[in-house]
């Protein structure tokens, strides 16, 4: 009965999260939306907005970890999938880490939708907005080199087959997107299309992997 009653809690609890996010996150997309339809003039077309959605879901990321990493009795042990508070506590550095990794790439993901949109009113320029990315992607480099070193074998296993997972999937989408276009049966994608998969495709190898090893089940 107990094993069954924490299941039952751990589903429960998993569920609110779920519907917690969703409303987060539809709530933030329709607020970026109301803002990007309110700055008159701009051509938001269909991949910076796509991009513009990538890039807030890793800002949404970063901040649930990052909340649940300072605040782990308050948030963390009720907002992320963990057992309980001392998880988090054991893995704050990584965890706090990543939750700025993520804030921070969503925010230079979005600068660059909006500064290809929004052209000369930009903030920045499109050039700007890329190198500005480009430091920030090599940053993160340095700062996995350095998380690399604290990782346990479960750790460094799940960090190869994520690259791995999203190596092959970009491969097979270039493929098949590619090869298609080339055949003249649908249109070929834009650059920010580029931008907005790789990133895409690294958050469902994520997802694929955790849960392929029993790391999405509810805890």
């Amino acid at each position: 009965m107990t094993t069954q009653a924490s299941k039952a809690a751990g589903w429960r609890k998993m569920a609110m999260q779920a519907v917690f996010g969703a409303i987060a996150g539809a709530g933030g997309m329709v607020a970026v939306l109301a803002l990007i339809e309110g700055q008159g003039g701009l051509d938001w077309a269909p991949s910076p907005i796509i991009l513009l959605g990538v890039g807030f879901i890793y800002a949404l990321m970063g901040l649930f970890v990052g909340l649940g990493t300072v605040a782990p009795n308050l948030v963390g042990q009720r907002l992320l999938n963990v057992a309980d508070a001392e998880e988090i506590v054991e893995e704050r550095s990584n965890m706090g880490a990543s939750a700025i990794c993520c804030l921070i790439l969503g925010a230079a993901l979005m600068l660059l939708a909006h500064s290809v949109a929004a052209d000369t009113a930009a903030l920045v320029s499109p050039a700007a907005a890329y190198w500005i990315l480009l430091v920030v992607l090599g940053g993160f480099t340095f700062v996995s080199l350095w998380m690399w070193k604290s990782f346990d074998e479960l750790w460094r296993q799940l960090t190869v087959e994520i690259t791995a997972t999203t190596g092959n999937l970009m491969m097979l989408v270039a493929i098949v997107w590619g090869g298609a276009a080339a055949a003249g049966l649908i249109a070929g994608p834009q650059p920010l299309d580029l931008v907005s998969l790789s990133f895409g495709l690294l958050l469902l190898a994520c997802f694929v992997v955790t849960a392929r090893r029993g790391m999405m089940a509810p805890r």
